[in-house]
């Protein structure tokens, strides 16, 4: 695989983990309001913006925790865990704003692509000189890496969460 097919990969296998984790989401928000899915397809959740989604979830499980009947100490350290991943989520949704809504600049010489810049849509100016400041970046195919080891920390901490759930939150007629 050449050079910019990585690049491209790694934009793919970004925007499709990102949506991973967005689902996950929506999985913890709808067992909290209908744990025993009582109305499915559930409506709700849907049509939240990312942002939206994120604080809603955050809400839920904290309403719910309580009813899990877990250790004051698992508690507490759940409450604080999802508190420090809803600041990573909006981190990470920023990071795939700046991805997905650039340019993709392809460098060529010589017929073929050399290089791939990736190009901010934001029109950003310096405070103090009134410069334009443009975010751009050559890519790779080590590029997005913190981007993805984010997801990955992320999608760890959304599964246990929604197990503990599936395993502690009242349902099922308990």
């Amino acid at each position: 695989m050449n050079h910019e097919e990585l690049v491209y990969q790694r934009i793919g296998e970004f925007a499709v983990s990102f949506q991973w984790i967005e689902n996950k989401l929506r999985e913890i928000g709808w067992f909290v309001i209908d744990p025993d899915r009582l109305k499915w397809p559930p409506p709700d959740l849907r049509n939240l913006t990312n942002e939206k989604l994120v604080d809603r979830v955050h809400e839920l499980f904290l309403q719910a925790l309580p009813k899990c009947n877990l250790p004051a100490e698992l508690e507490a350290d759940f409450k604080d865990s999802f508190a420090s991943s809803v600041k990573q989520l909006h981190q990470l949704r920023r990071d795939r704003n700046r991805i997905l809504h650039s340019a993709f600049i392809e460098l060529k010489a010589g017929g073929e692509v050399q290089g791939i810049l990736r190009s901010g849509s934001k029109l950003q100016v310096d405070e103090e000189t009134g410069e334009a400041l443009f975010d751009q970046e050559l890519l790779s195919a080590k590029s997005f890496t913190s981007e993805m080891k984010a997801v990955a920390d992320l999608s760890l901490f959304l599964n246990r969460a929604y197990t503990q759930l599936l395993h502690r939150y009242p349902h099922g007629g308990a």
